[in-house]
């Protein structure tokens, strides 16, 4: 080979060599020996403005599994991350620090703002000389939380040359990506409107106007004066109505009481792809006590509603025609189905007043708090379904409840007319209610579970009252109990509908059992049930109600069997090759162009799996989620899990189920109804791809 062209190449490969250098500026991950849950890196990808003299830069942040860290005014007991340069630097003239939208989390009642997954901090450095060479060293001081917290320094040295950078495009699509994420400043949508400090009460009231109308907005406020960096902000209040955001906080230093009139804040603002945060002056004024708002009216009736459906739901309807069977041909009087059908409701409504103050109970212990979680405790599943089952063994005709002998004089004495037993039948009713999530009712108990303690009871007695409005309609109308047919031959028929009702009700309890026992307990407890409603029917029926209850226990031995593997199929698994859901990874995917699927579900949600078997498993929305560019993506809260719930939680939800889906054209994710169709599937796909 000739010299020149050696030569030639050599000053190529050097030149190739040069620029690759220059176009991927980053460190190491940086992993701790003693702390391998976090990793980070400072990434330069190229970004540069030569007349401004400024350098954009990427600092990475990988969160293992349910960690957390802070933003810069993180709330009670959080630590704000901190980059200190060293002496050693060269050539830096500022280095300025950009936070994405942050979250909320509650944790034993104490309110901490931050980050949860993947997060990345855009920077961008000031240089004091574009030609000459820039030394960035320092250390990053960051703080991650589960249930300990670690505070870990991090070395950071980096060194580039600005005018010889080029751009890396992996990296410039981080950084274009962790950007979308920031708030706008001055957001032409957005205007704080007030701002008023009440130093009676050390508060602050923000409120804020949205051009576009509210849909569930998060609102921060702090302070970038280094004087009032170490104020303790809690939000205390949140409403919105229309345009209009009120929020209110309490502010508190663990020193001295603040004075925050005449001081310039800064509030920050996020709703689905609306983030803004803009400055504004404290002015000394009143706060007054929050009004109920409108809001609030307007879900009453949404509750009322909401607890009606309920009665034509899967799982209260054996309940429901067992109240009904009990008044065909009967000779009672008009005031004893009055009082019966009142005890009825009052059981209703007592156990909605008793879920209300469990719920606030668990708020206050900083626990996780949703629509129907009692069904994630084996102990509780156990019990109904034994419950149940005994039930149905009893209106089948194969057993009776032998009463202490003092319990049966007592109620021999009265007959029939106990109201103790229909108010129990009622408290009944609504724990079978729990697991299933009708229109309106999501809805109002969202709201409920994110209101004062005052408007979750009222919303959930309003549920209770529409729950019991049929028993209520019989209790003011007792004629119409009476128009109901004449007993006969046929009421043994009807006795063994609903007797197959509870079966099958038992069964699908039992079912949820196999999510917490091996598969040898499982069905070891499947065959003592089988086992006994064999004995009860050879002892009252002798060979053929044997026959008979054999092909009952088939029956509901399948019925078991296949609701207990139905969830997790995997054949099901192979056409739709579900991911568990992880938050970090769905702006990964949207990024690649990708559309995402979440499907948050349990197996005991009566809802979750209608949506499945109904909508999911179709055609066409079946071939949609089969496509390529579709990435599936579930979360199984049939057990508690609390990475779930915080992912409820931040979209507002407290319950199952909850679909979204996500795009390059809705990053931020577009809701789905509670009951799904297909339309509402293939439209959401649709928008999120554009």
């Amino acid at each position: 080979m000739k010299p020149h062209l050696v030569i030639w190449q050599l000053v190529t490969l050097l030149l190739l060599l040069s620029s690759s250098a220059q176009a991927q500026v980053a460190t190491d991950w940086q992993q701790l020996e003693s702390h391998q849950p976090v990793q980070v890196r400072l990434v330069v990808p190229g970004k540069i403005d030569a007349e401004a003299l400024t350098v954009d830069a990427l600092l990475q942040v990988k969160l293992a599994d349910d960690w957390k860290t802070y933003w810069r005014t993180p709330g009670e007991g959080g630590v704000p991350p901190e980059l200190a340069w060293q002496v050693e630097s060269e050539n830096i003239a500022a280095v300025n620090w950009r936070f994405p939208v942050p979250e909320r989390f509650s944790v034993q009642g104490i309110e901490t703002v931050g980050y949860q997954g993947d997060v990345s901090f855009p920077l961008q450095i000031e240089v004091q000389n574009w030609q000459q060479r820039v030394s960035l060293q320092g250390t990053l001081t960051l703080a991650s939380c589960t249930n300990i917290c670690v505070i870990s320094d991090y070395p950071i040295a980096l060194n580039f040359t600005p005018s010889e950078l080029r751009t890396d495009m992996d990296a410039m699509f981080l950084l274009e990506q962790a950007q979308s994420r920031l708030p706008h400043r001055d957001h032409p949508l957005l205007q704080v409107e007030q701002l008023i400090w009440s130093a009676s009460k050390q508060q602050l009231s923000v409120t804020v106007e949205n051009a576009e109308g509210w849909q569930q907005p998060r609102i921060f406020v702090d302070s970038l004066q280094q004087e009032l960096t170490d104020l303790t902000i809690e939000q205390v209040y949140q409403q919105h109505d229309g345009n209009r955001l009120t929020a209110h906080f309490a502010i508190s230093h663990w020193l001295e009481q603040p004075n925050l009139s005449g001081e310039t804040l800064q509030v920050t603002v996020a709703d689905e792809l609306v983030r803004g945060e803009q400055t504004a002056v404290a002015t000394a004024g009143t706060i007054s006590d929050p009004a109920v708002s409108t809001s609030f009216w307007y879900m009453l009736p949404l509750a009322l509603l909401g607890g009606l459906i309920l009665n034509i739901m899967p799982c209260v309807l054996p309940v429901l025609g067992l109240k009904m069977q009990g008044l065909i041909g009967s000779d009672r009087a008009r005031g004893q189905i009055r009082r019966q059908f009142v005890a009825s409701a009052l059981g209703i409504i007592t156990s909605f007043v008793l879920l209300a103050l469990m719920i606030m109970a668990l708020k206050l212990g900083g626990h996780a708090i949703g629509w129907g979680i009692q069904f994630q405790n084996p102990y509780f599943i156990g019990g109904m379904a034994l419950v149940i089952g005994l039930f149905a063994l009893s209106v089948s005709g194969l057993w009776t409840l032998q009463l202490p002998h003092g319990m049966q004089q007592w109620v021999a004495a009265r007959g029939n007319q106990s109201t103790t037993g229909h108010f129990v039948q009622g408290m009944f009713a609504t724990l079978l209610a729990t697991p299933c999530t009708a229109p309106f009712l999501g809805t109002a108990v969202a709201f409920a579970l994110a209101a004062s303690n005052v408007q979750l009871l009222l919303i959930f007695i309003t549920l209770g009252v529409g729950m019991a409005l049929p028993w209520l309609v019989v209790a003011v109308w007792p004629g119409l109990a009476q128009k109901l047919p004449k007993p006969g031959p046929w009421l043994q028929w009807v006795n063994r509908v609903f007797a197959a009702l509870l079966l099958l009700t038992t069964a699908w309890l039992v079912s949820l059992l196999a999510n917490h026992l091996t598969r040898a307990v499982f069905v070891a407890l499947l065959i003592s049930f089988v086992a006994f409603a064999f004995w009860l029917a050879y002892r009252r029926h002798g060979g053929k109600g044997v026959l008979i209850s054999l092909a009952t226990a088939l029956l509901l031995s399948g019925v078991g069997l296949v609701a207990s593997s139905w969830t997790s199929s995997p054949k099901e698994l192979e056409q739709h090759p579900w991911q568990p859901l992880k938050p970090s990874a769905i702006a990964s995917a949207v990024a690649q162009g990708q559309v995402v699927f979440v499907d948050v579900t349990a197996d005991w949600c009566v809802t979750c799996q209608a949506n499945k078997i109904g909508v999911l498993l179709q055609d066409p929305v079946a071939s949609a989620l089969r496509a390529d560019n579709v990435v599936l993506m579930q979360g199984d809260w049939t057990r508690p899990n609390q990475a779930i719930t915080d992912y409820l939680h931040s979209y507002g939800r407290y319950g199952v189920p909850f679909n979204q889906v996500y795009g390059p054209g809705a990053p931020q994710g577009i809701p789905l109804p509670v009951i799904l169709t297909d339309n509402a599937v293939l439209s959401a796909i649709e928008q999120a791809r554009e």
